[in-house]
């Protein structure tokens, strides 16, 4: 009996591993596999800054208030009713004068600077107007800087943006101008745990435009009651498109005689930028010879041809064609009063 157990014990065992190897056998090797991986993202950051510095007015402080003085009364006097204030010699002095110093005064004002501190550039704009003084009594404004010197007397007023400087007058004047970015002053990196596209911390270079007023007036006699008209600027910004079309920015010119009529105009940005004017047209006839187109930004028409017109009162109205992929054109136009 005790060997028959232990016969059955043996044979079960090899039954259990012929059978383990039986099974291993009909599996066979291992040849796929799989698994899964969850996908995330590490975020997007905007790669643009625009940071403007516009120019800051102390209160109280007027720094485009002027004083005019046609009959040199402070320079006659070597300012005596003034005291303690310094005044610019006598030779050369226009008879305009700003305020730029404590009892200092110029002939131009102080300058007022923009700064693109942006990775992109941004296109300013700049208005100016004068308003007239109640009663009806201002002096009459020029049209040039340069000041009448006989018969009634005049006031020049220029607004310079950049190195454009225009004639002020009672119709508002819109100037732009571009001020470009600096990529290069960024850069990517990690604040508070987050990607950040800012400044670098010796970032250099920035970019600015000059806004500044000038000013002459005759030197003849005004009447005892006679104004002078107040001067508004306003200044604004935004961001310059990355595609833009050409256009004139400084359409309208009132001839003065003896002097050049200047308008000015962008080629635009982009994949809608010119190159160059392609021509200038007047009444449907080819008129481009006429004008000096050698100052980019700048359609000059020179002081003769100018003063050959000043005769014949009129809007004269020139087509610009620009030689973008659209053929753009815009209008400009010389007033003859």
């Amino acid at each position: 009996m005790l060997n028959t157990k232990k016969i059955l014990a043996a044979a079960l065992a090899v039954t259990m591993v012929f059978g383990s190897s039986i099974s291993a056998f009909a599996d066979g090797p291992v040849t796929s596999g799989n698994t899964d991986g969850a996908g995330t993202s590490e975020g997007h950051l905007e790669k643009k800054v625009i940071n403007v510095d516009l120019p800051t007015i102390a209160e109280g402080a007027t720094p485009f208030s002027y004083t005019m003085d046609p009959e040199r009364l402070i320079s006659a006097t070597s300012g005596a009713k003034h005291s303690g204030a310094t005044f610019p010699a006598a030779e050369g002095d226009t008879g305009v004068y700003f305020l730029t110093a404590a009892n200092t005064y110029a002939n131009k004002s102080n300058t007022l600077t923009v700064t693109n501190k942006s990775s992109c550039d941004v296109t300013l704009s700049v208005k100016v107007k004068t308003t007239a003084s109640d009663g009806g009594k201002d002096i009459a404004l020029a049209e040039s800087s340069t000041v009448a010197t006989t018969g009634d007397p005049n006031l020049y007023l220029g607004l310079k943006v950049g190195d454009e400087t225009t004639v002020v007058s009672a119709t508002e004047q819109t100037i732009t101008a571009n001020i470009a970015g600096i990529p290069g002053n960024f850069e990517t990196k990690v604040d508070n745990g987050a990607y950040a596209y800012a400044a670098k911390s010796d970032a250099t270079g920035w970019k600015t435009i000059d806004i500044s007023m000038e000013g002459a007036v005759s030197n003849l006699p005004i009447a005892a009651d006679a104004t002078a008209p107040t001067v508004n600027v306003t200044w604004s910004y935004a961001e310059t498109p990355t595609d833009a079309a050409p256009s004139i920015t400084v359409g309208s010119v009132t001839a003065a005689a003896d002097t050049d009529a200047v308008w000015t105009y962008s080629l635009g940005a982009g994949s809608k930028a010119a190159t160059a004017i392609s021509s200038i047209t007047y009444n449907g006839g080819n008129a481009t010879s006429a004008f000096d187109l050698t100052e980019a930004g700048k359609i000059k028409l020179g002081k003769s041809a100018v003063s050959s017109v000043m005769s014949k009162p009129g809007s004269y109205k020139y087509t610009v064609v620009f030689n973008d992929g659209a053929n753009t054109t815009g209008e400009i136009t010389l007033v003859v009063q």
